[in-house]
């Protein structure tokens, strides 16, 4: 079966039974039955079955499906929670405070879900377009080396021929560039005009050279555009494993207080 075809019958899987939730949850209404318990029941399981698949990367050895057919079971199993919430809240906010930071919890857990589906499918496909793509535990190191060729040109520059000025420009315009990491975010986004100006002002020297010194220059802008690439990959990987950051401690956050209400729910009734 072809990855369309999964991904076809996976979606028409779960809208059946979100259709069966909410026939189901009409009938209990119907006849005056705590449907509630029902769903609030349906929805914590969904959410159990969800966190196996973070266990399931910390054993892979196990023949308990492939990572691929996990991963399908939980993007439309999260998908089909969202339904369940919905049919176990009536489809309102709740008005005590530890359901409201329980569902709170919930949204944070379900659209932090959605957030990661999005990057995980967009932005893979950029990175190839981008320059090379590096492994992201390299790039410090990457980045310290192209600092350190850089600064070898430019002192060898001074010597050889007998001038300080792509010393100068290294000191007033590339030094904060290659030392610190800023503008991260604009990478996210897409945006180059830091690098740009830079490179702007590179090619504005470029008129008062020699043609020795214009070599030398080709040769730094060449580690300009490495040390963006290198940035680029930072940013654009770094969204990739941060967003796990937020939506793994939350689902534990959620599962937590879901069992809480689950067990105060049961006394109660």
């Amino acid at each position: 079966m072809t990855f369309t075809s999964r991904r076809n019958l996976a979606g028409l899987t779960c809208a059946a039974a979100a259709g069966l939730a909410l026939l189901a949850d009409f009938a209990l209404r119907l006849r005056l039955r705590r449907a509630d318990l029902v769903s609030g029941g349906a929805l914590l399981a969904v959410v159990f079955l969800l966190t196996l698949f973070n266990a399931r990367k910390k054993l892979p050895f196990l023949p308990l499906w492939r990572a691929a057919t996990w991963m399908q079971f939980h993007i439309y199993a999260g998908l089909f929670s969202g339904v369940l919430f919905g049919l176990h809240s009536g489809w309102r906010w709740p008005q005590g405070g530890f359901t409201s930071l329980l569902a709170a919890l919930f949204l944070a857990v379900f659209g932090s879900g959605v957030a990661g589906l999005i990057l995980t499918r967009w932005l893979p496909a950029r990175l190839t377009e981008h320059g090379e793509n590096v492994i992201f535990e390299r790039i410090p190191a990457l980045r310290a080396a192209v600092r350190r060729e850089v600064e070898a040109l430019v002192l060898e520059s001074i010597p050889r021929l007998q001038s300080s000025t792509l010393a100068d420009f290294y000191e007033q315009k590339l030094l904060p560039y290659f030392t610190q990491t800023r503008f991260l975010w604009f990478q996210v986004a897409g945006i180059h005009r830091p690098t740009q100006r830079l490179l702007a002002d590179a090619h504005a020297l470029d008129r008062y050279l020699n043609p020795e010194e214009r070599s030398l220059l080709a040769r730094i802008l060449e580690h300009i555009q490495a040390r963006e690439n290198l940035d680029y990959q930072q940013a654009r990987q770094g969204l990739l494993k941060a967003w796990l950051f937020v939506h793994i401690p939350l689902t534990f956050a959620l599962i937590l207080f879901a069992c809480v209400h689950a067990f105060l729910a049961w006394r109660l009734s």
